[in-house]
């Protein structure tokens, strides 16, 4: 079937922010600067706004604009039909691409796969945990690049008729999805550029405010948590923009409402309990504690997806390990929605969340400097082949702060900056 263009489909995309929205994503999210190369990275039923993306690269001077699919129905075939040596192959290709993109400084784009991930056939869990392994590391090295921000990247999510129903009920179309996400994206400004750069200058004066605290500990407690975090003293905490190595802010996610920084892998004690659903390679996870001893999961139950958990916690020893905390204020667009998006990328901004798995160097003071999986560990870092989040917070959750100075300050109180 081939593919229509967006004038042509006229009820399947809602025209009125599609451009400002391809503008956004270029401008800010990888700042896309003139005789650049782009990669694009999606799934079938996003493959419109992929275009969309691309065309619009053009026009603002891009170099080239590779598109990329992501099918995972295709996928799944391929697990049930291979074994297991043959789906940790991968062509020698992959890993050429891989060096244009680091070596020629390429922008790297990804659509979430909000579509795919309600229209494919399901995945061997032993077999998928495989592949997965295997990609991580074919695409290390890129990989490491981007979690040290020197490569401009964004991840977004695009509107599909699927996604809709999930989202809004079995009525919805993708127009109702947009209008819903327009507000959320601040494409329903007169200038969504400038409305992120103000959500920026909101941002960053919290940051300061955090990175000037010397916190040392933070005490997550709720009805269903009790939970304490170390951080050493080289955490750096980090919202908003960032600064590529050339100068350039980008937005790597869009939208971002979270500030956060690379916890202490070795301290941390006690029970945590998601408040929304998490997709764990690819299967949906819902109401999950976790009991920490000593910076690792000891302990997991969940009222759905507990054997894709099983499988998650032993890909690797960092895979039990918090590489990341992010605190997000309860009254995000997001939050105030009262909407589940099934996306991590909007989840995670309604919602104060911790990632197990691979931390970001960059959120360390000397990040940049440490290479090896070490010298990482030395100061606090963790190391995976994974990075998933998962949604802790609440408005009824409190955050207190025990700070270098022996002070305990109030962060958050029900769900809310207390700054």
């Amino acid at each position: 079937m081939a593919y229509s263009s967006i004038d042509e489909q006229g009820d399947h995309m809602n025209k009125k922010y599609i451009e400002g929205y391809a503008k956004l994503v270029l401008a800010k999210g990888v700042n896309l600067r003139k005789g650049q190369s782009v990669m694009i990275k999606t799934g079938p039923g996003t493959y419109q706004f992929a275009r969309e993306l691309a065309k619009t690269a053009y026009r603002m001077g891009a170099l080239h604009v590779e598109i990329t699919l992501d099918d995972l129905d295709i996928l799944a075939a391929r697990l049930a039909s291979q074994d297991a040596a043959q789906v940790q192959r991968s062509p020698s290709y992959a890993r050429m691409i891989d060096y244009e993109m680091v070596s020629e400084d390429w922008a790297f784009i990804r659509i979430d796969s909000t579509e795919e991930r309600l229209d494919h056939a399901p995945f061997d869990p032993e077999s998928y945990a495989r592949y997965q392994h295997a990609a991580s590391i074919e695409h290390d090295t890129i990989q490491n690049k981007r979690m040290r921000h020197q490569l401009a990247w964004c991840v977004i999510c695009a509107p599909g008729p699927r996604w809709a129903k999930q989202v809004l009920g079995d009525t919805a179309t993708e127009d109702d999805l947009w209008d819903e996400i327009a507000p959320i994206l601040l494409l329903d400004t007169q200038d969504p550029c400038k409305a992120w750069d103000d959500h920026d200058a909101i941002v960053k004066p919290r940051v300061a405010k955090l990175n000037g605290l010397g916190i040392r500990k933070l005490h997550f407690i709720s009805p269903i948590t009790d939970l304490k975090i170390g951080f050493r003293p080289e955490h750096v905490w980090k919202g908003g923009s960032k600064l590529l190595p050339d100068g350039r802010p980008n937005i790597c996610n869009l939208p971002t409402e979270e500030i956060f920084t690379v916890p202490d892998m070795y301290d941390v004690e006690g029970h945590v309990t998601t408040t929304r659903p998490v997709p764990v390679m690819n299967t949906l996870t819902e109401s999950v504690r976790f009991t920490f001893r000593k910076g690792q999961v000891v302990d997991c139950t969940a009222k759905q997806g507990m054997g894709v958990l099983e499988r998650f916690l032993q890909i690797d020893a960092g895979s039990s390990r918090l590489g990341e905390c992010a605190l997000v204020d309860e009254t995000s667009p997001i939050a105030r929605s009262r909407k589940i998006f099934n996306s991590i990328l909007f989840d995670e901004n309604a919602s104060c969340h911790l990632a197990l798995g691979m931390g970001y160097p960059d959120s360390l003071a000397n990040g940049g400097s440490l290479v090896s999986d070490e010298q990482l560990h030395q100061f606090g870092c963790n190391t995976s082949l994974n990075h998933t989040d998962f949604m802790v917070g609440s408005d009824d959750t409190d955050i207190v702060a025990l700070c270098a100075d022996g002070k305990e300050v109030r962060i958050m109180k029900n769900g809310r900056f207390c700054f």
